[in-house]
């Protein structure tokens, strides 16, 4: 038998993922067995341990891909803000609603299913969060810190507290809309926040 490449395992990993993304959002955690995901794919559950170590394993992993696989095209699509007048568009966009596509409502089916996760699972997905968060603040307070020593805010701004404010607010925004606990067009809202932001930070003369 012919031995696998490191391009064939990424290939076969890239598959179970697929396989786990249908599987997870037709049932509940209890009610999938790994078989039943390898199978899907021509597969025997023992091939599936060589690339995962288990059914939170594996859940885990396709939430973590599926989350940074979204941010990176984000990224790439749209880029960074540089200076605070970018963030209003930076967070119109990402407060458009995503394409109600058949790959879409898949993830939504397991993000709904949240509560039946293990706490393992449920642990991993929110360091991921906590860590996207981190990133963000990191980001506005580099913005806020230029800013700052350009003279366009004032000077008795804490920067990490307000960094933490925006952060929380768009962040909390964009959670209840995936959640579809609110389902109004949450980009009206930005200008309004934004204008709030920028009065507080202003410099008067500005």
């Amino acid at each position: 038998m012919p031995r696998k490449t490191k391009e064939d395992s990424i290939k076969t990993r890239s598959q179970l993922l697929e396989s786990a993304l249908d599987v997870f959002s037709e049932k509940s955690f209890s009610d999938v067995t790994l078989s039943e995901i390898a199978e899907r794919v021509g597969m025997t559950k023992g091939a599936l341990y060589w690339h995962f170590k288990s059914k939170s394993d594996i859940l885990s992993k396709l939430i973590g891909e599926i989350w940074l696989d979204s941010e990176r095209e984000f990224a790439e699509k749209f880029g960074e803000p540089e200076t605070l007048a970018n963030l209003r568009d930076y967070y119109k966009k990402k407060l458009v609603p995503p394409d109600r596509n058949d790959r879409f409502m898949k993830i939504n089916a397991i993000m709904l299913r949240r509560f039946e996760w293990p706490d393992d699972v449920r642990s991993n997905v929110f360091s991921l969060l906590k860590q996207q968060i981190a990133r963000e603040k990191t980001m506005i307070n580099d913005i806020l810190l230029r800013s700052r020593q350009e003279g366009t805010i004032r000077q008795d701004m804490e920067a990490e507290d307000v960094s933490a404010a925006i952060t929380s607010v768009f962040y909390g925004l964009f959670i209840l809309m995936l959640s579809e606990i609110v389902t109004e067009d949450l980009t009206r809202c930005t200008d309004f926040i934004c204008n709030a932001f920028r009065k507080e930070l202003l410099c008067k003369e500005n």
